[in-house]
């Protein structure tokens, strides 16, 4: 018994003593004139989360924001002594509503903050020539998803269309396979050009995100209604250069649907 006290008298004061001594480091470390100035300037570093906008059934997505991790960034300088501005370490500020929670809503834009757009295209197989630029997101049919044609895109995001925009569990068991082997993005996206509950509930339970486009058209309804975020739809890649030229003139980025919808 006497044994079983000493054991347990002895690991508290080592308990204590670590803990007096972390509380000693910590009050030296706050009057370090390097952890001074971390502190003071912390908020003017400090980039503030845009949140998600939530509308009953829809969801645009929010921005993550960031600040400095003050000890992580004292630890990085203190050897030196010396602030330096690209040893500073952040953590990650993230939006009040996530997409990961939101499964069960439809993707209808990016995020207005951003000046990026997406340009997305069901593309028939004899069209694959016309595909020159790396930036368009591609939905294939569940008959056209296979390793030639994958190969063949791959520079491309590539995403299942299902069976002509109708998803089950089978298919995208299926066509997630190959996408998820061959292509270098992971599938994460279903399509549909307007709302449908049963699509948006199997691909919810499949792990996968409901896209919703802002924009469905051609030439003329780009003009007309394109702003930041907006997910766009081609019709046919008849006017494909065309359209991207007009874009990048009105000062959007193009960019894969995964990046835009980055949060």
């Amino acid at each position: 018994m006497k044994n079983i006290i000493k054991t347990i008298s002895l690991l508290s004061l080592v308990c204590f003593s670590f803990f007096y001594t972390d509380k000693v480091i910590n009050m030296i470390n706050k009057k370090d004139p390097l952890m001074i100035k971390i502190e003071t300037i912390k908020e003017k570093y400090e980039v503030k989360p845009v949140n998600a906008v939530l509308n009953e059934d829809t969801i645009v997505p929010g921005i993550s924001g960031k600040e400095i991790d003050v000890l992580k960034s004292y630890e990085e300088m203190k050897s030196s002594g010396i602030f330096r501005e690209e040893l500073l370490v952040y953590k990650s500020l993230y939006p009040s509503s996530l997409l990961s929670s939101n499964k069960d809503k439809y993707i209808i834009k990016g995020n207005n903050d951003k000046n990026k757009v997406a340009l997305l295209l069901i593309l028939n197989v004899k069209d694959i020539e016309k595909i020159t630029n790396n930036n368009l997101t591609l939905f294939l049919n569940h008959k056209d998803i296979n390793i030639e044609n994958i190969n063949k895109l791959k520079t491309n995001e590539i995403y299942t269309y299902g069976n002509n925009g109708i998803y089950t569990k089978e298919s995208l068991t299926s066509d997630n396979s190959i996408i998820n082997r061959i292509s270098n993005n992971t599938s994460k996206y279903c399509l549909s050009k307007e709302k449908n509950k049963s699509l948006l509930e199997v691909c919810s339970q499949n792990n996968m995100y409901t896209i919703l486009p802002n924009i469905i058209g051609d030439y003329e309804d780009i003009k007309k209604e394109i702003t930041n975020g907006s997910i766009i739809l081609l019709n046919n890649p008849n006017n494909l250069n065309i359209i991207i030229k007009y874009i990048n003139s009105k000062g959007y980025q193009i960019t894969p649907l995964s990046n835009l919808l980055k949060e």
